[in-house]
């Protein structure tokens, strides 16, 4: 193979082959998304004059780089075309490429601002904004073939088996799963800063149509994404059969209530008359929507339904001293500052903000005895108010470190008949799932383990065959006269533990 031969495929292998989760090529993928999903965003700034005015030179830098990296993408993938399984052996294997569907959608992309750059074409503002919208496109380069991967993997599935893998994290849910994560996630965090920019005038009127048309964007987004996880529902129950009986059940858990949450105000205003800043308040707790890509969530209850006593110990110590001391500085500022320490509710707030070690400086005793107990109680709170902060952190290592045992023990019973079957294999995925572990940890951990059993396997069968080797011996032994034996044993000149181990199988 020829050293440019040898260049092309190099260079495909670290840059375009994504089929095979190559690092390097899967880093290079993920910087392009992220680098178009930045040009929709600074396409969007450059509506807003507040944002744009004055940095115009910026915009159009950033504009200007976009265009070179693409430009320098287009050209990379075209020089390792011949690297492409789909070309190789070929002929005019870059020809081919730059006729694909992705690779024109890349021309289109960079060609009319090289055009417009060189000064052979003068394009309206207007059709190069236009223009900038077509590098959206660039996105199906991975979402299609995830398509296709999500459809082989789930062939011979109904419906609703498709829908709660394409949902839901499961052993076939593939890249395509994934990626519908990372665009509902985008769509939450996008949708709860929209509201409160919203509230921003400079920012709100030159964008008025589009917040408005990007919120119905987005609850149409949440209201289809609640009702297919709603349609799969039984998929995941345990018994599988009882389909309105499994959906209630998933309806009145608490991340079905909060996809609830996030669209059903939205339609209660066309009955009822609704209150703007109610419905803005909703629109917020979109972010909780989150807890459901997060596995530290149930990870975190699971350590507070564990450590739950410890806990409430922890907190009843600070509510009796908050109490006491609000208690105290209530009767000893009272009389001095009447219209400070009004009430016990006032000298409350100061104790808890005096122990939580704030201390805004609104509230602060004048006497000396107040101002000796401000300083305890101050003292006091570095290590009081830590204190549940200390029990949780120490449960949540302590759970992370069991879930991993956990995974270990299951990995070690499935390889106790030294092998792991597709049945396993399955189930072992599904528990990783569970438990909320990296492919990469789930791995190591497969691999430790798998070098863990090799090596008993190892040491168990010695010991077989050793004790058969002994059985033998003593067999041999037996049939021959002891004189001659001990004899023998002693012209071997072994050590005096190996002739005693000897004598004793004559016994």
């Amino acid at each position: 193979m020829s050293f440019i031969a040898s260049a092309r495929a190099a260079a495909y292998r670290h840059f375009c082959d994504t089929e095979h989760k190559n690092t390097s090529s899967l880093r290079f993928e993920s910087f392009i998304t992220w680098l178009i999903i930045a040009n929709l965003f600074a396409l969007v700034l450059e509506r807003i004059p507040a944002f744009y005015v004055g940095h115009e030179e910026s915009y159009d830098l950033f504009d200007r780089l976009s265009i070179y990296i693409f430009t320098a993408e287009y050209a990379l993938r075209l020089f390792a075309a011949s690297g492409d399984p789909r070309f190789a052996g070929k002929r005019f294997a870059t020809v081919r490429h730059a006729l694909t569907p992705f690779a024109l959608i890349d021309a289109l992309v960079i060609f009319p601002y090289w055009l417009q750059m060189l000064g052979l074409i003068n394009l309206d503002l207007r059709v190069l904004r236009a223009l900038r919208l077509l590098r959206l496109l660039k996105l199906l380069r991975d979402i299609i073939p995830a398509v296709s991967a999500f459809r082989r993997a789930n062939a011979g599935k109904t419906p609703r088996q498709k829908i709660y893998a394409l949902m839901n994290d499961t052993p076939t849910s593939g890249r395509l799963h994934k990626q519908i994560d990372f665009i509902l996630v985008l769509f939450i965090i996008t949708s709860v800063i929209a509201v409160f920019l919203e509230t921003v005038p400079t920012i709100y009127e030159p964008l008025k149509n589009e917040f408005h048309y990007f919120n119905l964007l987005t609850i149409f987004i949440f209201t289809v994404e609640y009702l297919l996880r709603l349609y799969s529902s039984p998929e995941g129950s345990v018994e599988g059969s009882e389909n309105d009986t499994s959906r209630w059940a998933w309806a009145k858990r608490p991340s079905s209530l909060i996809d609830l949450i996030a669209i059903l105000p939205f339609y209660l205003q066309f009955l009822i008359t609704v209150d703007l800043r109610f419905i803005r308040v909703f629109r917020v707790l979109r972010i909780l929507k989150l807890t459901r890509y997060n596995s530290a969530i149930s990870t975190f209850v699971s350590v507070m339904r564990r450590e739950r006593a410890a806990f409430m110990s922890a907190m009843f110590i600070v509510v009796l001293i908050t109490v006491l001391s609000a208690a105290i500085v209530y009767t000893v500022e009272h009389p001095v500052q009447p219209d400070k320490f009004d009430t016990m509710v006032r000298a409350l707030y100061w104790a808890v903000i005096t122990l939580a070690s704030v201390g805004y400086g609104d509230i602060t005793p004048v006497t000396h005895i107040g101002q000796a107990f401000t300083m305890v109680l101050s003292l006091l709170g570095i290590g009081i108010v830590a204190l549940p902060a200390g029990i949780l952190g120490s449960a949540f290592s302590d759970q992370l470190q069991q879930q991993r045992e956990q995974m270990i023990h299951d990995i070690e019973e499935a390889l106790e008949d030294g092998v792991l079957s597709k049945e396993e294999e399955e189930e072992l995925e599904q528990e990783r799932i569970r438990l909320h572990i990296s492919e990469k940890q789930f791995a190591l951990m497969k691999s430790r383990a798998m070098s863990r059993h090799a090596a008993d396997f190892s040491i168990e069968k010695l010991v077989h065959t050793a004790a058969i080797d002994i059985s033998r011996l003593r067999e041999t032994l037996k049939g021959m006269p002891a004189d001659e034996v001990f004899a023998e044993i002693r012209k071997l000149n072994l050590p005096e533990s190996e002739q005693a181990a000897l004598r004793v199988l004559l016994n």
